[in-house]
């Protein structure tokens, strides 16, 4: 073992406690295809393949009290490697399995996890969310991933800025941040994908690179296959594949494939439609990837299904989800279903099933708040959270209903990171106050019932957050009367001010008009105050006929605009302010 990397140390002693832990015997292929993904350079024949089955093997009589084979084992590896998919092979056909058990999940008989067929036991409160350490840096839109290692890289939206190339680590261990190397260009594209070796792929139509956890460092790597015609860096989605290569998808359909072993990018079959923003892919069981959302021409909201099949690099449409979404998630189940996740703001919030064998799609219970992100629990669950409010909701697939968890320590809109544990974390995100929102660098995690917590020291909470002073806005009544054009022309008007404020008059250019304020002043108005609940007579000087673009206000403001243009007017009539402060024009 003295030639492993600190990496494959660590991987291997996870391995190590599962067998010390009473693991029951796996199959062989399995454990050897776990070993290549944490010792890349290892056969399964190797000396650590053989290490560690004998190890195994071993502790066949001492775990005949323990957790059954299939359950524990191989769920325990799964989780090493990051998923079912990563481990490669043939998935087996999903069936009904017992909860399958984790380090640190603990169900005594007197508090038994719920289970589907069991709705009394499942809470209408459930689980905990506890501090964990607070990020170096404050991020939003920025992007995680799980390693295999169990630690968690994030990457990305410093301040809400997207063009940052920061990144940092999230050790479950310690609950602490340390800082990685940064990205060699910032990335606006498709979210980082863990690949089989353990390195991080992100990239978006300029370029993508690689990370290396051993190192800490990103390299550069091939560029995409395909550029869309109008240069945009829109890659939405990116997925592993069985195979170990990545799709990825731009917002109009267009589909590459990068290999990790080459570093190279080739095009693949086009989306049969645009799906556009709103969009969410998932791995099915069979090797294919499902891509949901789709754009019916209204604020990218859609409802069409596709599936892609990597024997044959082609689109295949399936049936429509049953009304459009803003798609925000899509889960896979453990019974082979997908559940997509709707936003909400624009249609209303209303999930979705989607079952293969039947290849139709079923509405399924509404949760009780609108959510961005979305993962599958080891007891079957789906933790929803990542809205602008505290709340979170368990999903029970098994009756299709909802249920509040403990309430968050802080509001995120930020994605969910499963741990190795099977506790949850949550970093970064935005505080929002008035319409202004800002970064936030904190953390937290979800426990699910039947979890332990980890032990992790008492952290303090947060600071709150710091909102910069409200951006100054064009004041909307100019304090001077304006200057006096050449040549202007005199008008008088008798207005007639019924408000109890205070009401201003002027000229002003259109041409510089923005946000709905006037532009620059261009005429002249004594008095250009008129008290409250007065009517006077009120001299305009016009700018010169060869002036354009000028108009006469009267207490501008972000939705109101001129009163009279300057081809109306000099008129008989009256300037009227209304109660309410609104201006008028009234002829004789």
């Amino acid at each position: 073992m003295d030639d492993m990397t600190p990496f494959e140390n660590r991987f291997e002693e996870r391995l190590r406690a599962f067998a010390r832990a009473g693991a029951q015997p796996v199959d062989s292929a399995a454990v050897a295809r776990a070993v290549a993904i944490g010792h890349p350079k290892r056969t399964a024949t190797g000396p650590a393949g053989r290490r560690l089955l004998n190890e195994i093997h071993r502790n066949r009589k001492r775990a005949a009290s323990k957790t059954t084979l299939a359950a524990a084992a191989i769920v325990a590896l799964a989780a090493l490697a990051g998923a079912f998919a990563v481990i490669g092979g043939p998935s087996p056909t999903p069936t009904a399995q017992p909860s399958p058990s984790l380090p640190g999940v603990v169900a005594p008989s007197s508090t038994p996890i719920a289970t589907a067929s069991d709705p009394a036991a499942f809470p209408r409160t459930a689980g905990i969310w506890i501090a964990t350490g607070t990020m170096g840096t404050p991020r939003s839109g920025h992007t995680a991933v799980r390693l295999l290692d169990g630690r968690v890289l994030v990457a990305g939206g410093a301040s809400g800025d997207e063009d940052d190339t920061s990144a940092e680590l999230y050790d479950p261990d310690s609950g602490t941040w340390s800082a990685t190397g940064n990205m060699v260009r910032p990335h606006a594209g498709f979210q980082a994908t863990l690949l089989r070796d353990g390195r991080v792929l992100v990239g978006d139509v300029d370029g993508a690179e690689v990370y290396d956890a051993a190192s800490g460092a990103w390299t550069v790597t091939g560029t995409m296959a395909v550029i869309d015609p109008d240069g945009s860096s829109n890659h939405r989605s990116a997925m592993l594949l069985r195979d170990g290569r990545v799709l990825v998808v731009h917002e109009f359909g267009i589909s590459q494939l990068y290999d990790p072993d080459s570093g190279t990018w080739t095009a693949t079959g086009q989306m049969l439609e645009y799906f556009h923003q709103s969009r969410a892919m998932v791995l099915m069981p069979d090797g294919k990837v499902l891509e949901v959302g789709g754009n019916d021409g209204t604020a990218y909201v859609g409802y069409a299904a596709e599936l892609y099949d990597p024997e044959t690099g082609t689109w295949t449409a399936i049936a429509k989800m049953n009304g459009p979404k803003e798609v925000v998630s899509a889960t896979l189940l453990r019974d082979g279903r997908v559940l997509v996740m709707d936003r909400g703001f624009i249609t209303a919030k209303s999930p979705e099933l989607y079952d293969p064998a039947t290849g139709a799609w079923t509405i399924t219970g509404q949760p009780g708040n609108r959510y961005q992100s979305a993962t599958l629990l080891p007891d079957g669950m789906v933790l929803v959270a990542g809205a602008a409010t505290p709340d979170a909701e368990l999903y029970d697939p098994g009756t299709g209903s909802w249920a509040t968890t403990g309430s968050m320590l802080r509001g995120h809109a930020s994605a969910l990171t499963l741990l190795l544990d099977g506790t949850v974390l949550v970093a970064g995100g935005q505080d929002c106050l008035d319409g202004v929102c800002v970064a936030t660098g904190s953390a937290e995690l979800y426990v699910p019932r039947g979890v332990s917590p980890p032990p992790l020291p008492a952290f303090p909470s947060p600071p709150p957050p710091v909102f910069p002073n409200p951006t100054p806005v064009p004041t909307p009544v100019p304090p001077m009367a304006g200057p006096v054009p050449p040549g202007g022309r005199p008008w008088t008007v008798t207005v007639v001010n019924k408000s109890s404020n205070p009401a201003t008059l002027f000229v002003a250019d259109d041409s510089s008009e923005q946000q709905g304020f006037a532009g620059r002043l261009v005429g002249h108005v004594t008095p250009n105050v008129v008290a409250p609940n007065v009517t006077v007579k009120v001299t305009f000087l016009l700018p010169a006929k060869k002036v354009e673009g000028w108009s006469i206000y009267v207490n501008p403001g972000p939705d109101t605009g001129a009163l009279l243009a300057d081809t109306s007017v000099p008129l008989a009539g009256e300037i009227r302010i209304g109660p309410d402060g609104q201006p008028g024009w009234l002829s004789p």
